[in-house]
């Protein structure tokens, strides 16, 4: 069960790259103070909806891998199950 080490730190520094990058590939003036501030602010907002979203699939997954294991279980025979509980055989 690996955890996914991404920072939000991490996460704004990538996407504020990449926004930087396509705004420059585009036929814009060059970009003043206020602008990066701006690209700054809603790249920390991504990150931190990315970083949510991340944690929770991450959950979800050790959630499903913890249900699995206890199903393998009974199957073989290590724990039985009791009124919708498992409990060891």
């Amino acid at each position: 069960m690996e955890k996914p080490k991404t920072s939000k730190k991490t996460l704004k520094g990538l996407i504020n790259k990449a926004i930087t990058e396509s705004l420059a590939k585009l036929d814009l003036p060059k970009s003043s103070k206020k602008i990066e501030k701006y690209v700054s602010k809603a790249a920390k907002k991504l990150a931190e909806v990315f970083a949510d979203q991340m944690k929770r699939e991450s959950r979800k997954k050790s959630k499903a891998e913890k249900a699995l294991s206890k199903v393998e279980a009974v199957l073989k025979g290590k724990k039985k199950v009791v009124k919708n509980r498992v409990v060891k055989a």
